[in-house]
């Protein structure tokens, strides 16, 4: 046996004679499935035979494919040793792919046992996955991929977006990798499995295995262009965007030793031309209000790469290495809405990572896993400006970017070990799942400092711009109009600027242990338990042991209608992010400081309400990972000729939610009409004139989620998966980075989600057409997410800028009209609720339509095929806001200011051999 780095050695230097060889061409049809025990459990390192002398071995999750497999009957026989053999005779098609599992029986000794009546006829859950013929209607873009899946990732009552995405086992996955290398991708995964750390609605998972090179040579070459004349323009723009993009690349795979090694390579380029508008109200030349409306191009410039080698070892050993990398390029970023061009700043971002898979079937009852992977990603911002932010608040954000030029580098190591044992009835699955990050970022945020007008109460000014005996509230634009001619009422709100070291590093270790047990209980009755165990360190988490279970049980003898039960704890981690900003952040590293009402021509001049405020973070002594207890309960139907309807309902609780409050803020009363000078000067618990912000383990979220589905996949001309989810959750927290807006009071925090999208419909479909041609498309569309209103200013001292309105009858001068009627901007801890405020509808639908068909024949009449298809994204061309201005004071209040891109059509040929 070869030691594997001389395998991979080999590997490698076959693929130098690539080019030299002669492509062996695929014809026919093709059949893909996984070889599985009685059991249940997937089987590595099967042979898989047929009468034309094709061959494939099993991989580490028992896939196997078999091509260029001429139409009609093919025998095909699979053996492995443990296993008695097994042939059958299978029907094939030209030009489609047969999904066709391999059940292998014990050998002699254990065949009465493995095949009593005891065997179950019941998962112990349901399982949505997309086969190969599903992964080609997916968009060939990973952009458009990855959105496609996130929505797939619904049909377990997820919010489609938040998936976690995993590559062949890894959870640090990174990018996609390249469609034509995807074997099967699993969307709906027990995620009350205590294999998994995330419960269903919180964001689902994703679950992508990719397959070997293959046994014959084989590859492909690619092209997508988009017409700018065939794109619509940035739905909030007032001119043309000339939108489009262009994507292009190979794939060359094969074996290097037969049955025993092989390799897959891909690279691709992609070069995207999109546009951001803005729209900000400004002074003129003239000193006047004037709208200013701006289209700017955010071009993106991207090439990824990756390779993999397959050994088998042994028939069952095997050892994968792979490799994957990307380099961006993002042009003016940070722009539109109401920001301008001068606060943009242009990423340059590269990611890389190795990973090494060893896959071992140690017995016919044994199976054991193990990855290891090392990532390393750079990421750096170049802003167009080093002069100071100035943000005039609800009009326009210029100067320059309050980022500043930044440098960020992480490298990530991941093991996990994984065995699973089966016997008889029982499955039992354990593992440790290791994750650390290292941190080392150069982060001078704030070090330009930054100006934020907010709007005050200041003496009228006659015509020639003296001031009066009378006052009254001007606007922030107002301020800032004031402050360049160094009128009366000129000062601004704030400057907030830091010094100190920007250099910070840091690491974090995430050790995860758990174990889980399938007992098969009954033929229709299956019962699952296990218990998770988590710790973390920075901040040091140690105490996080969850347990789960739940019950599975098919209610007739047909096993049509089958009831899922589940129960479990769960704990999510406390975000590096926290910790790296408090080590940055904790006034001696880095010290930033707040000034209120400096003069804004001469930083060195003070006012008579000048206040500096010194700043601090921290966490708080004992912050822990936040535990949940959720519960489920699903019920599914299998009508006649595979009609599927299934429906599940969740409920969560979690209790100390992880979110932030001034613990130093000045002691004013609630609803108040105060100046922020009144403010400043109230009294604080601990010292005077200094703002700690703590990060603490106090929110709470409650609620459910309900989602139904039909879908059908058993006939040959069309398939579809149609969803609805529903969610019901109230937390009183913005997220772990999020504060209140009073530190010493919660009253109307209780609010929706930041992430919920209450209603959501998807459709998911395939349909076969005349003349070779297949349809695909997917709708979704959904209610908007919440959004806060806020005044703009801070009304309360405490240094955060999240004050909300108040509810105004009428009496305060300083009110105004909005959608939600009469609101007052000047009062301390509004009476407005969080996130009253809700965003348009979204909807997308995208269609797919190609065309398959033979170029010419090659060696042993296997052909040279193309692909022509075209796509549209956003067909409807619907304006799909993703933000608004939220400040009520601003004219443009609830007006959109973000939306995503307008109508893409795309055509794409791909010449495959």
């Amino acid at each position: 046996m070869r030691h594997p780095v001389i395998q991979l050695s080999l590997s490698l230097s076959t693929l130098l004679l690539v080019q030299s060889m002669t492509a062996q061409q695929c014809s026919g049809g093709s059949i893909e499935g996984q070889v599985i025990d009685p059991t249940g459990a997937v089987i590595a390192g099967a042979t898989v035979d047929t009468n034309s002398s094709l061959q494939s071995v099993s991989d580490g999750h028992g896939h196997y494919e078999l091509h260029c497999l001429h139409s009609g009957s093919l025998k095909i026989s699979t053996h492995v040793e443990g296993f008695e053999p097994t042939a059958e005779t299978l029907k094939i098609q030209s030009n489609s792919t047969l999904h066709h599992d391999l059940h292998l029986a014990l050998a002699h000794v254990e065949t009465e046992v493995a095949v009593s009546e005891e065997s179950p006829d019941i998962a112990s859950e349901s399982r949505h996955t997309l086969d190969r013929r599903q992964i080609e209607e997916l968009s060939d873009d990973p952009d458009d991929m990855k959105r496609e899946l996130q929505i797939l990732a619904a049909a377990n009552g997820s919010a489609p977006g938040q998936a976690r995405i995993t590559v062949d086992g890894f959870t640090d996955s990174g990018n996609l990798p390249p469609k034509a290398s995807i074997a099967r991708i699993v969307t709906t995964p027990d995620l009350f499995s205590s294999e998994y750390d995330t419960p269903p609605y919180a964001g689902g998972r994703i679950e992508i295995f990719t397959k070997p090179g293959a046994d014959t040579l084989h590859g492909a070459l690619f092209f997508t262009g988009s017409d700018s004349s065939l794109n619509a323009r940035n739905p909030l723009s007032l001119s043309q965007t000339p939108a489009g993009r262009q994507r292009y690349g190979f794939e060359v795979g094969g074996p290097v030793k037969p049955t025993r090694s092989d390799y897959f390579i891909a690279f691709e380029r992609r070069n995207i031309d999109e546009f951001t508008a803005i729209h900000a109200i400004v002074l003129n030349s003239a000193g006047s209000t004037e709208s200013f409306n701006q289209t700017v191009a955010t071009p993106q410039h991207l090439w990824t790469a990756s390779a993999r080698s397959d050994n088998q070892i042994t028939p069952s050993d095997q050892l994968i290495f792979s490799f994957a990398g990307t380099q961006n390029k993002l042009g003016n970023q940070g722009v539109g809405g109401q920001t301008l061009l001068s606060s943009g700043y242009d990423v340059t971002s590269s990611d890389y990572s190795l990973r090494l898979s060893n896959l071992q079937t140690v017995s016919i009852n044994l199976l054991h896993e193990l990855h290891l992977s090392w990532r390393w990603q750079k990421s750096a911002l170049t802003p167009f400006s080093s002069e100071p932010e100035i943000n005039v608040a609800g009009y326009f954000v210029a100067g320059g970017s309050a980022a500043q030029k930044q440098i960020s580098l992480t490298h990530t190591l991941e093991a996990d070990d994984t065995l699973l044992w089966s016997h008889k009835k029982h499955t039992l699955k354990a593992g440790l799942q290791s994750l650390t990050q290292f941190f080392n970022n150069d982060q001078p945020t704030l070090f330009n400092g930054a100006w934020t007008f907010a709007g005050t109460n200041a003496a009228v000014l006659d015509a020639q711009g003296s001031p009066t005996t009378a006052t009254a509230w001007i606007t922030p634009l107002e301020q800032y109009r004031r402050a360049l001619l160094n009128l009366t009422g000129g000062t601004p709100t704030t400057y907030h600027v830091a010094s100190g070291e920007a250099k910070v590093s840091m690491a974090q270790t995430q050790v995860e242990l758990f174990g889980q047990e399938e007992y098969r209980l009954h033929r229709r009755v299956i019962l699952s338990g296990g218990v998770r165990y988590a710790i973390q360190t920075e901040p040091l988490s140690a105490f996080n042991a969850a347990p789960r279970t739940g019950l599975s049980w098919a209610l007739d003898k047909h096993s049509k209608t089958v009831l899922h039960l589940h129960l479990g704890m769960f704990y999510s981690i406390v975000p590096p992010s926290l910790a790296l900003e408090a080590k940055r952040l904790d006034g001696v590293h880095q010290t930033e400081r707040m000034i209120y009402s400096p003069f804004y021509s001469n930083l060195s001049q003070i006012t008579p309400e000048s206040v500096q405020i010194l700043e601090a973070h921290t966490l708080s002594s004992g912050l822990a990972q936040t535990p949940s207890l959720q519960s489920g309960i699903g019920i599914e139907h299998d009508f006649p000729h595979h009609w599927h309807v299934q429906s599940n309902l969740y409920t969560g609780e979690s209790w100390k939610g992880v979110r932030s409050r001034n613990i130093n803020a000045p002691l004013v009363a609630s609803q108040q009409s105060l100046t922020l000078a009144q403010a400043l000067a109230a009294p604080r618990p601990l010292i005077a004139n200094q703002n700690i912000f703590r990060t603490e383990d106090t929110g709470h979220l409650s609620g459910h989620a309900f989602f139904i589905a039909l879908d059908q996949h058993s006939y040959k001309t069309f398939s579809f998966f149609l969803g609805y989810l529903n969610f019901n959750f109230h937390n009183d927290t913005a997220g772990s980075e999020g504060f209140a807006q009073s530190a010493y009071s919660n009253q109307g925090e209780s609010g929706r989600p930041d992430w919920q999208t209450s209603q959501r419909v998807f459709l998911y479909g395939m349909l076969k057409l005349p003349k070779s041609l297949a349809l695909s498309g997917m709708l979704d569309a959904s209610s908007g997410q919440p959004w806060n209103a806020i005044t703009g200013s801070d009304n309360n001292g405490d240094g955060v800028f999240n004050d909300r309105p108040s509810w105004d009858n009428g009496t305060d001068a300083n009110s105004y009209h909005t959608a939600f009627g009469r609101m007052s901007i000047d009062k301390t801890n509004g009476t407005a609720p969080r996130n009253i405020g809700t965003l348009p509808a979204q909807y997308h639908l995208n269609l797919n339509l190609s065309r398959s068909w033979t170029l010419e024949h090659g060696m042993r009449g296997h052909p040279w095929t193309t692909t022509l298809n075209l796509r549209g994204t956003n067909i409807g061309n619907h304006t799909n806001v993703t933000g608004v201005s939220t400040v009520a004071s601003s004219p443009e209040f609830a007006q959109p200011t973000s939306a995503e891109s307008a109508r893409r059509t795309e055509f794409g040929v791909r010449v495959s051999f």
